[in-house]
């Protein structure tokens, strides 16, 4: 049976579909560094692998770009530095939904992922 050209696919299924893991909800404050520009964005999901936030700008596919968060430890708010591969970006509303694969996974980022409930 040929799939009905007229019928929308459900993109975002598919594209959940290739994540390697499930992704966590989150809400935090964070900075995007990308070619000396700085943008505030919001970590919307994130996986010990993935991330998506929320920007003000689009990135473009396959571009590699800077996250910075702040995680708590004691009483001292510690920098998280994530390099992150973009894999998609889709307008949401007035801003860009962005997903990607973290590139290289600090030793900030694990110690923060290993303190989300899970």
């Amino acid at each position: 049976m040929a799939n009905n050209p007229l019928q929308p696919l459900n993109n975002n299924k598919d594209y959940v579909d290739r994540r390697r893991e499930a992704r966590l909800p989150a809400h935090l404050p964070s900075i995007l560094i990308q070619k000396d520009h700085t943008v505030y964005t919001t970590i919307i999901n994130l996986s010990s692998s993935g991330i998506g936030f929320l920007s003000a700008i689009p990135l473009n596919a396959d571009e590699q770009i800077e996250i910075t968060f702040e995680r708590k430890s004691a009483n001292t708010m510690i920098p998280v530095n994530l390099k992150v591969q973009v894999h998609s970006c889709h307008e949401v509303d007035f801003e860009y939904y962005i997903g990607g694969s973290i590139a290289n996974k600090t030793v900030e980022y694990k110690k923060f992922f290993e303190t989300i409930p899970g």
